[in-house]
């Protein structure tokens, strides 16, 4: 992928998991390398419930940014790489 396109436009990606309280059911969306790859604990800001979001996982996808003059001018959902296990090609 190329880092810059057309007219000065560059991209930049976010692997995005998105996942529920197990215990309320808010849904919530996080960097995939923190709530999946690190594995961290997440504290509900509806229940207060802790939980491991790895557990409870509905999806993976690719966010790809696109910035112009240091400014994000749009945003879409891309092929993931085949370095981010468990995402998701629209």
């Amino acid at each position: 992928m190329d880092r810059e396109g057309a007219e000065g436009v560059e991209k930049a990606w976010l692997d995005v998991a998105v996942f529920r309280c197990p215990s309320c059911g808010h849904l919530y969306a996080e960097a995939a390398w923190y709530a999946v790859e690190l594995g961290a604990s997440i504290e509900c800001g509806v229940c207060g419930a802790e939980f491991c979001p790895r557990e409870f996982l509905l999806d993976r996808v690719m966010l790809e940014f696109a910035v112009a003059e240091g400014r994000v001018v749009g945003v879409s959902i891309t092929e993931a790489p085949p370095s981010a296990p468990g995402a998701k090609n629209p």
